[in-house]
């Protein structure tokens, strides 16, 4: 009896072992960037929900990052949008006043871009639709720093191994969600706040790596 139980007891162990080593062993399951940098630019490249997702963040992101600049607002959306939309979305006014030049009218004007949230509202292998939150802060010497908030149903077709913006909707200003400040001091809220304790940083966004 003492025999068995001392076999019993080895063979435990070598099956516990053995489960353990399973474990740590398993090879990971590798998973697709649904993001590929070209030019420096993000492109959707992943025909899943996730994907799409991804692809609706970052357009988004890198439209709003580029409207400071007449060049890189075309070059953005020439890269994220369907070719028959993209004389469309340059119409639109935030981009029309980047290709008109106005942000230059402000000396010093800096710009912050940031996406807070997203959600999947409808997907096929075909298009998709994602809804997505996001925001933009602008300040200058002479701009007071301020926020605008975007609430857009953004529509998305695959098109050539890549996600393509056909449309956006923006929700009324009365239906966009817009949080209020809730700590700190009127004197955090001056230009010279923002230039002092931001200076050198950027607005992260969901880009992905360069495969």
């Amino acid at each position: 009896m003492r025999i068995s139980a001392l076999v019993v007891a080895v063979l435990l162990m070598v099956d516990v072992g053995a489960l353990a080593l399973g474990y740590e062993t398993a090879p990971r399951v590798a998973r697709p960037d649904p993001i590929r940098l070209v030019d420096g630019l993000p492109v959707g490249v992943v025909d899943t929900p996730v994907g799409a997702i991804a692809a609706a963040e970052n357009y988004l992101a890198s439209e709003d990052d580029a409207l400071l600049s007449r060049d890189e607002i075309r070059r953005v959306v020439d890269t994220a949008w369907a070719p028959d939309e993209r004389d469309v979305e340059l119409a639109q006014p935030f981009p029309a006043a980047a290709l008109a030049g106005r942000p230059a009218t402000f000396p010093g004007l800096e710009l912050s871009a940031a996406v807070a949230g997203a959600k999947l509202e409808s997907y096929t292998p075909q298009s998709a639709q994602v809804l997505v939150w996001h925001e933009i802060t602008l300040w200058s010497a002479s701009v007071v720093p301020t926020q605008r908030w975007s609430l857009d149903a953004v529509t998305l077709v695959w098109d050539g191994g890549r996600w393509l913006i056909a449309s956006r909707t923006a929700a009324p200003d009365s239906e966009t969600p817009v949080p209020a400040w809730t700590s700190g001091t009127p004197e955090d809220s001056t230009s010279q706040a923002f230039d002092s304790r931001l200076a050198g940083m950027s607005a992260p966004y969901y880009r992905g790596v360069t495969p």
